[in-house]
Order: C-alpha cells, then sequence, then structure tokens
C-alpha cells in the first residue's frame, strides 16, 4: 500500500474508530511521501547534461578561449546550484545526480583548460585537484555515492600516473589513506569497504610496479590489508578488508604456480621485505591467536612467501591446498557451512589448477579436458554431500 492509498484508508480508520487521529499521524510518518520517479529524473538530467557537453564539445574548436571557460563555468554553477537546491528541498537522489554532473564537469574542465591555455602535467596532478573536489563534496553532503565517485577519481588518477609515467603519486595516496580511509572508518559500510580494498589492491600494484619492485612486494601489502581488518578497535565493516586481502593472496598464489618453476627465481631479494615480512606475519600470528575465532591462522599459510626455494610452483600449491583443506576440517568441525563452502571453492580451483600445471603437458587435449571434467564432477558431488550434511540437510 502506497502512502496515497494509506491516507485514504487512515481516513475511514479514524471514522470508524479503529484508531485515533494521533495514531494516524504516527503511521502516516512512518511512509515518507515519495517525489515523483527519482531514478526518471537522474537519467534525465545526466542525458541532458551529456547533451549540452556533446554539442559543445563538437564544436570546441570554433569558440575564443574566453567563451570556453564562460561555458564551463556556466555548467559548473548550474549543475552544481541547481543539485544543492533539489539535494535541501526536494529529492535527494536527484539533487545528487546532478551534483555528480557537475563533478564530471569540473573534472573535464579542468582538462580543457590546460589545453586550452597549453598546460602540461607530469604527473596526475589534475586528478589531485579533482578528487579533492570529490572529497570536500563527500564532506559537506556525506552521501555514499559521493565516496565512490572520489574513489573511482583516485584510483583512476593512479592508474593513469603508473600507466603513463611509470610513477606512483603520493598526494593521491595521501588522500586515499588519510581522507578516504577517515570517511570509511566513521561512517562506512561493508559494500563501500569492499570497494575501498580492491582499490586498494590496485593502488598496491601500481606502488610496487611503477617502482620496478618484484611482485612479492605484493604480500606485505596484502598482509598490512589482512592485518587492518584483525585490529581489536576496528569497525566491524572493516572486516571485509580481511576477504579482500585473502583473495588478493590466493589469486597471487595462482600465479606463483605459473610463474616459479623447479629452480629458484632468479631475482634480487631485499633483506628488508624478509624483515618486514617476519613483524607482520608475527604480529598476525599473535593477533590470530587472541581472537575468539581460533581458525584465522589458516588464512595465514597464504601469505608465506616461497619465491626464494626451489620448486616454488610446487610450494604455491601445496599452501593453497593446506588452506582449502583448513577451512574444510574447520568448518566441519565447528559445523560452519561458510567455512565448508569457502574451503571447498578453494579446493576445487587449486585442484583444477594442479591438474592444468601438471597434465597439460604429457596428455592428449581431448583426454585432458574430458578426464579432468570427471575429476571434478566426482570430487564437487563429495565436496556438496558433506557440505549439505554440516548444514544439516541430510543425515550424517
Amino acid at each position: 500500500m502506497n502512502r496515497g492509498q494509506l491516507e485514504k484508508e487512515s481516513e475511514r480508520w479514524v471514522k470508524d474508530g479503529v484508531i485515533t487521529s494521533g495514531q494516524r499521524v504516527q503511521i502516516l510518518k512512518r511512509y515518507e511521501k515519495k517525489t515523483g520517479h527519482p531514478v526518471l529524473l537522474t537519467f534525465a538530467a545526466l542525458f541532458i547534461g551529456l547533451g549540452f557537453l556533446t554539442f559543445i564539445a563538437s564544436n570546441w574548436s570554433a569558440l575564443s578561449d574566453l567563451v570556453k571557460m564562460a561555458i564551463i563555468l556556466f555548467f559548473l554553477l548550474v549543475f552544481y546550484g541547481t543539485g544543492a537546491m533539489l539535494y535541501q528541498r526536494r529529492s535527494k537522489p536527484v539533487g545528487l545526480s546532478f551534483i555528480i554532473i557537475a563533478l564530471c564537469v569540473f573534472g573535464a574542465g579542468i582538462f580543457l583548460t590546460g589545453q586550452m591555455y597549453h598546460f602540461t602535467s607530469f604527473s596526475a596532478f589534475p586528478f589531485l585537484i579533482w578528487s579533492l573536489a570529490g572529497f570536500g563534496l563527500l564532506l559537506v553532503f556525506k552521501e555514499s555515492i559521493l565516496f565512490l565517485a572520489t574513489l573511482v577519481i583516485v584510483t583512476a588518477g593512479q592508474i593513469y600516473s603508473g600507466s603513463t609515467y611509470q610513477d606512483f603519486y603520493i598526494p593521491l595516496g595521501l588522500l586515499f589513506v588519510a581522507g578516504l580511509g577517515w570517511v570509511l572508518y566513521k561512517n562506512g559500510n561493508r559494500l563501500l569497504t569492499g570497494l575501498f580494498a580492491i582499490s586498494y589492491v590496485i593502488q598496491s600494484m601500481v606502488f610496487v610496479f611503477s617502482y620496478g619492485w618484484s611482485y612479492y612486494w605484493l604480500i606485505l601489502l596484502f598482509l598490512a590489508l589482512y592485518i587492518v581488518s584483525h585490529l581489536p578497535y576496528g569497525q566491524l565493516h572493516l572486516k571485509t578488508f580481511g576477504s579482500i586481502a585473502v583473495l588478493s593472496i590466493f589469486t597471487l598464489n595462482l600465479f606463483q604456480v605459473f610463474l616459479l618453476g623447479y629452480e629458484s627465481e632468479d631475482v634480487e631479494y631485499s633483506n628488508f621485505f624478509f624483515l618486514a615480512w617476519s613483524i607482520l606475519f608475527m604480529y598476525a600470528v599473535i593477533q590470530s591467536a587472541m581472537e575468539s575465532t581460533k581458525f584465522n591462522w589458516i588464512d595465514l599459510v597464504l601469505f608465506i612467501p616461497v619465491f626464494r626455494i626451489g620448486a616454488g610452483d610446487l610450494l604455491s600449491l601445496l599452501l593453497m591446498f593446506a588452506y582449502s583443506l583448513g577451512w574444510l576440517l574447520a568448518g566441519y568441525r565447528k559445523e560452519q557451512p561458510e567455512w565448508v563452502m569457502k574451503g571447498t571453492l578453494a579446493f576445487l580451483i587449486t585442484t583444477f589448477v594442479a591438474y592444468f600445471q601438471l597434465a597439460w603437458a604429457f596428455m592428449d587435449r581431448s583426454i585432458f579436458f574430458f578426464t579432468g571434467g570427471i575429476l571434478l564432477f566426482i570430487l564437487s558431488y563429495f565436496l556438496e554431500k558433506k557440505r549439505r550434511q554440516v548444514k544439516g540437510g541430510e543425515p550424517s
């Protein structure tokens, strides 16, 4: 029942003596009055803004610099002003859509202005200005969509800096950690935390590879993210960091299976890496031992570096099997379906990778896929049967 129907029906209830007038007011307060169709209006505003920008872009070269600046400022003020007014007085979703469009116009204006006046930046400085504008809007309006917009700009700026200049732009990194990280800690949720962690992983890769470091430094950065997720005084939503960190290090181990051979990797390693890793790893072990859930140490198996040991590909597989079997056994023991599901999925992926790595070079391709499919089908059947037993769907 929508609010209009509720208003009519509640009038009858008051007349019939079912409820009092005061109770009717309290009931209606629970159903906020809707202001049109915000999704349609959001797309309408977006298309109108894009239409104006496309028209201007197609005729951009024919305009003088003064007219160009006037157009940028005009659309910027119109969208910001309209968005702020709608946000305060009419509809927050529609107002935010206009504010996002204004933020896009601001970003486009930065690059267009640089093009007009032949300003060349050999860094991600334009993205820093753009992201600071987004961060300022986030502090004013405190809306998740603005957090996401700023996060996208920061991440895109780091990717641009790494791919174009082979450099990690430190000011953007500081804004990411100190600015967005602080907002996330205070007012975040699981979705924003997950997106923040994904951006962290992307920027970690930019940081490592832009300086020409070996991939194993990512182990250190992913381990730091995992530790943050288990801080004793952290917010509950920050636990999502741990899931992204484990997924990232699991993927890195998959990468190592194909990268590392039976000989040690021919790479110069840093003693500082092992010193820093030892400190963080010991802290993570102690942290895990002090938690109520005593099985988090299983995750730490994946963070053991094997790149300087012979047969690193085999050891990476063993780490992944230890991780998957650890969560399977823990899930069966504690009757936790989520743990069983996690262990099952990891075990299936690891088995497939091991089979692909070991059998691909020695078997006919058709036999390879046929045999692999049968083995995975049988394996998934028994694992699913055991999972159902733990969940209580079948008698054990």
